[in-house]
């Protein structure tokens, strides 16, 4: 039984005598699903965004909703407070419907518009693409040693018939393929896409010039099946062809920014001949359609995975460019060290540094590699869902209105924030959370411990429900209609984010004999690493002091590493020896994991890691009123 969209006025068909319709706010879109469907399956059906960080289990509380009208069958759950189940809040992946219901999604629980990283540093780079075009006779063509690509063999018959002679032929070397014949020379387009847990990104590249046209990117349609990981290769393995759907989930934000990149730069869809995609191991396995139990079987004992590319068929993904088209994904080094950590590495030049070098990749999960050209050594912090906003009372992804940036004015102790897009609040990303929690550490309102001063006599802190808490913006200026504040428990859970950080870091350079004094280079990869601000980072005890190193923002390097593979055969040929020279180190295997992690819940963390600023913090005195 298949349920369909509409908005406005368009009719539905639906194979059911049962059916109910919902429609959800604000977006003004309806679906007819069978009774018993939950709102959030419903959304699921119609692309309509609803956050849900557990994938629809009832563990997160994310997927707030309110019915405005109908009937629903729903269940008791602590994570809604009284007074919002008393305003007809429920959660859409506990909610069944049993009659036509209208659905207002919060904007707290919509998964909006995001401020999206699709712009990367590159190096300069001599193109040598393994696609090119040459003039081929009809004769030689039919001698050819390449192998025809689907089509090649009509479309010459034809223009045999047309007196023909010679043609264009756009071949695959890497493939040794004849991908497209035509009877004028044109342009020779390719893809190059970064699969993120959140988000998707692509640039369109001219490859026989060697040039980016433009990038794009859209929220990976992936976060309706669960923002984690985790819940998605669960949804994977528990329904019937849950592969299968992730994995169209995947090929459809793909095709959206193609479709969005060529109309925009006037290329022809069939004129993309080749596209290189870079990915977390997850999203790699996700997206080829490889079984991900593997990956979760046991975390006790390292898990086996290949470290060579993926070749791919473009028109058995269902991918919207040419049909001979085909697909590279780039290599994976571990269970959390993916292709999108193989890109950072070449995009960064650390695999040509003949000094130590640090990367890290700050997003969903954080990667970290400490290396040079002899040598690479990597592993992943579980880090990102505090940076995400789960699990915080006023965490939000870098949405519009999200608060990205917090200083404390140090007389009256208020914070003073900037929203992204210069919208009203409706929370905090990631971003903002560390500036926070930096400024109230800087300005004597908590303690080493991340414990609020609370005879201090700041105004804006106060007990709150969940305990004491510090009011960052008051109800009458934030667009949701109350305040938002950061408790002592969101304190907590950022420190516990960033101390795994920081462990990840502190064990590759023990591993390796080395101490901060010894890197010369600091790479910061990723969409979070590009805003966020290092200074706060440092402060908190995220990132260690490194005294002799220049810092370097990259932007997106998984994207980088996709472009450079898709420009050079070099590149290509560099990323799979990258892959299979990292030493991949297994984060919660490792015996020093622990305490180094539990080192990092004192602010700001170990004196070998913090030279300077440990011994200075202590310096830090309790803020008071000033006359």
């Amino acid at each position: 039984m298949q349920g369909a969209c509409r908005g406005g006025d368009t009719n539905i068909a639906v194979e059911s005598q049962r059916a109910c319709t919902i429609r959800f706010l604000p977006h003004n879109i309806s679906v007819k699903v069978p009774k018993g469907t939950t709102i959030l399956e419903a959304a699921i059906r119609c692309g309509v965004g609803i956050r849900s960080v557990c994938g629809g289990k009832g563990l997160c509380g994310k997927c707030k909703v309110i019915v405005r009208g109908g009937g629903i069958e729903t269940r008791k759950t602590d994570l809604l407070k009284p007074e919002e189940a008393a305003r007809g809040y429920v959660l859409a992946c506990m909610a069944k419907v049993v009659e036509d219901i209208e659905v207002e999604i919060p904007v707290e629980s919509q998964i909006g518009r995001p401020r999206l990283q699709s712009v990367v540093k590159l190096p300069s780079v001599v193109p040598k693409s393994m696609l090119g075009q040459e003039p081929l006779s009809l004769e030689s063509l039919a001698a050819s040693p390449y192998k025809l690509g689907i089509g090649v063999v009509e479309t010459a018959s034809i223009f045999k018939q047309r007196e023909v002679h010679k043609v264009f032929a756009v071949l695959n070397t890497a493939r040794r393929k004849i991908v497209d014949i035509s009877e004028k020379e044109k342009g020779v387009y390719g893809l190059a896409v970064d699969i993120g847990t959140t988000k998707v990104a692509a640039a369109l590249v001219n490859v026989a010039e060697g040039r980016v046209l433009g990038t794009a990117s859209e929220f990976n349609k992936q976060l309706l099946y669960g923002e984690d990981i985790i819940s998605r290769i669960r949804y994977a393995l528990d329904k019937k062809d849950g592969l299968k759907e992730l994995q169209k989930a995947a090929v459809e934000t793909i095709n959206s920014v193609t479709e969005q990149l060529c109309k925009r730069f006037k290329v022809a869809l069939d004129d993309v001949y080749m596209i290189t995609v870079a990915g977390n191991t997850a999203m790699t396995y996700l997206f080829v359609g490889l079984d991900p139990y593997p990956l979760i079987k046991s975390f006790k004992e390292r898990a086996e995975v290949s470290r060579n590319p993926h070749w791919l068929e473009a028109r058995d993904m269902g991918l919207a460019v040419n049909r001979n088209a085909d697909v590279y994904v780039l290599p994976c080094a571990g269970r959390f060290l993916g292709g999108d950590v193989i890109g950072d590495v070449i995009t960064t030049g650390l695999n040509f540094s003949e000094e130590p070098a640090l990367l890290i990749d700050i997003g969903t999960n954080t990667e970290v590699v400490v290396g040079c050209k002899y040598w690479f050594i990597g592993t992943t912090a579980p880090a990102g869902p505090a940076f995400e906003g789960w699990g915080l009372t006023h965490g939000v992804r870098a949405i519009a209105g999200a608060i990205e940036s917090i200083t404390i004015d140090p007389k009256t102790c208020r914070a003073i924030y900037r929203t992204i897009d210069n919208a009203k609040p409706i929370g905090i990303c990631g971003s903002g959370y560390i500036d926070l929690l930096a400024q109230l550490f800087v300005n004597g309102l908590v303690d080493v411990f991340g414990k609020f001063y609370k005879e201090c006599g700041c105004p804006y802190i106060r007990r709150g429900e969940k305990g004491y808490e510090y009011v960052v913006v008051p109800s009458e200026e934030t667009g949701i209609g109350r305040d938002i504040v950061v408790t002592e428990e969101d304190l907590y859970n950022i420190i516990d984010s960033k101390s795994s950080v920081c462990s990840a870091i502190s064990i590759l350079l023990k591993k390796m004999l080395i101490t901060v004094y010894d890197v010369k280079r600091v790479y910061v990869c990723g969409a979070f690493g590009n805003y966020l601000n290092l200074n706060s980072a440092m402060t908190i005890g995220m990132i260690p002091e490194f005294p002799n190193a220049s810092i370097e923002y990259i932007g997106n390097g998984s994207l980088g590493g996709a472009i450079l593979t898709l420009l050079s055969e070099d590149y290509r040929t560099e990323a799979e020896r990258v892959a299979k020279l990292m030493a991949s180190i297994e984060l919660m295997l490792d015996p020093d994991f622990m305490d180094e992690y539990q080192a990092g819940f004192m602010l700001p963390g170990k004196k070998e890691l913090f030279p300077t600023w440990r011994d200075a913090s202590r310096n830090i005195k309790p803020w008071r009123p000033q006359d």
